[in-house]
């Protein structure tokens, strides 16, 4: 409901999640009128939703009653997100409004069989919930973003160049029963781009073109805000065509080569090119270990990117830094949650 979505939204700013909304405010920012909105607020007060802002009396205030303000309960659940990657799993265990509680970090290695890889990620998961004082009943959905393509419909990994014996491995199924929620998963790269769009360099963009670049170089592609997958869950994966040239680039980094040299900079820039000529993006932004390289890898790439495409692309690094992928699962499951839990689609 419009109510909830609007308290949700000033949940995510720590000024205005202490102070709330008046039923004034509210009603201006929906568009509702008073009585609905006091209806609305009443019921999500009755759910526990939202609750009335204690007014603190040591606070100057005007004179007479002051209006009741209201705010949303982030603490009434709480969300984990994974990242499953080559060399590490990585948690985050946040509140409704996506602030950050705790984390915990596993490393793993790309030797590790799949049962360790997957007790890597369950200790990652439980420990981060542990870290934030988190009953892992109140843990309302799990979101997961793993190397590999991902059939989100079942969990299950369909392919994953990177890591063969990957492929079968259901992740719903073996992550299912540390919440009491739904697991939602997706690929590395798609939820990158999607925590891009939450709260990294790509806020202010609709059609992004997200490169997940470290051990491996892959493709996140966000269409009016929404990752796109393909049929198959392997849109974007142009790292697999070997004229896309980025086996050459990941293998010349793996020697030593530096991140501004330029047939390295020419291999990456190539895959990159053949994406954005497909999307048209407003913008490309670079995540991974990459992104630590900042402006000595950004304006080479830029400028070659410019003499490949059409038209001059921004193209910036990200800062979300290693926690990249897995704000991105926190992201999932809290999409999901507003259409479950809040009727927000």
């Amino acid at each position: 409901m419009a109510v909830l979505q609007v308290l949700r939204h000033e949940a995510a700013n720590t000024t205005a999640a202490a102070t709330g909304l008046t039923l004034t405010e509210i009603t201006q920012r929906t568009g509702m009128s008073r009585p609905s909105c006091e209806d609305a607020v009443s019921e999500l007060v009755e759910r526990e939703l939202v609750t009335e802002v204690t007014v603190n009396p040591e606070v100057p205030r005007p004179v007479g009653r002051p209006a009741k303000r209201f705010r949303f309960r982030s603490e009434y659940g709480f969300v984990l997100g994974v990242d499953i990657g080559i060399h590490k799993v990585l948690a985050l265990c946040t509140d409704l409004a996506g602030g950050i509680l705790g984390s915990h970090r596993v490393d793993v290695s790309a030797d590790h069989s799949n049962p360790e890889r997957l007790d890597a990620t369950r200790t990652a998961l439980k420990r981060a919930a542990r870290s934030a004082s988190v009953r892992l009943e109140d843990v309302l959905a799990i979101g997961v973003g793993s190397t590999g393509m991902l059939d989100p419909a079942t969990g299950t990994v369909i392919r994953s160049p990177a890591l063969r014996r990957w492929e079968g491995v259901n992740l719903r199924k073996e992550l299912s029963g540390i919440g009491r929620g739904t697991v939602l998963v997706g690929n590395d790269a798609n939820v990158g781009a999607l925590a891009e769009h939450w709260c990294g360099v790509a806020g202010d963009t609709a059609d992004v073109v997200y490169i997940l670049a470290g051990h491996q170089f892959s493709v996140g592609i966000l269409i009016d805000g929404r990752v796109r997958e393909g049929s198959h869950g392997a849109a974007g994966e142009i790292g697999v065509l070997r004229a896309a040239r980025w086996y050459e680039g990941r293998d010349a980094l793996a020697a030593g080569k530096p991140v501004d040299d330029p047939e390295f900079i020419d291999d990456l820039a190539t895959g990159i090119a053949a994406s954005c000529l497909v999307i048209d993006p407003d913008k490309v932004v670079i995540g991974g270990g990459l992104s630590y390289a900042g402006d000595i890898l950004i304006k080479p790439l830029k400028q070659r990117l410019d003499e490949l495409c059409l038209f001059p692309i921004p193209v910036q690094a990200s800062f979300l830094g290693e926690q990249n992928v897995a704000l991105g699962a926190v992201r999932l499951a809290l999409d999901h949650l507003e259409e479950e839990y809040f009727g927000a689609p």
